[in-house]
């Protein structure tokens, strides 16, 4: 065990993406990096978001739009004798992008609808439409993402 190894295959590294839960999303302003944990969906190299309109990952956001994302899957920690022997098997994904605020209602919807897939829910939805005029609908567009895993 031990042994880290890259996941080149897109079918691989979508099939963490749709297995995770959250993910993590790392911003920066200015001064100082900012990382939060969110829901999402991903479809068709692109992952979605949902927030208020408001509080500091919209304001981070809105001054620069460049993300980092991660995710991991089956996070184990192996123990040994040896603390020093100690290892951690996992399924990781790593990529970054551009995030877009959507403002067309129909794009916040599917955005909704990706997020709403993601975590089980069967179509058709219907999305209240004062609900959706008040959430903010984030669209990150991949440039680059990669996969890795350790322990398998």
């Amino acid at each position: 065990m031990g042994s880290q190894k890259l996941i080149n295959d897109p079918r691989q590294i979508e099939s963490i993406l749709s297995t995770v839960r959250f993910l993590r999303l790392a911003l920066s302003d200015a001064e100082t990096p900012y990382i939060v944990p969110m829901s999402f969906g991903y479809k068709e190299n692109a992952i979605y978001i949902h927030s208020s309109q408001k509080g500091r990952k919209i304001e981070i956001l809105k001054k620069n739009p460049r993300v980092c994302f991660e995710a991991a899957v089956e996070t184990e920690l192996i123990t040994a004798d040896d603390p020093c022997n100690y290892n951690v098997r996992y399924r990781s994904v790593i990529g970054y992008g551009q995030a877009k605020f959507l403002e067309d209602y129909n794009e916040k919807v599917e955005g909704l609808t990706v997020l709403s897939e993601h975590y089980g829910k069967k179509r058709p939805f219907k999305f209240e439409d004062w609900k959706v005029n008040r959430l903010c609908v984030i669209k990150i567009e991949i440039e680059k993402m990669t996969g890795k895993e350790s322990g398998f």
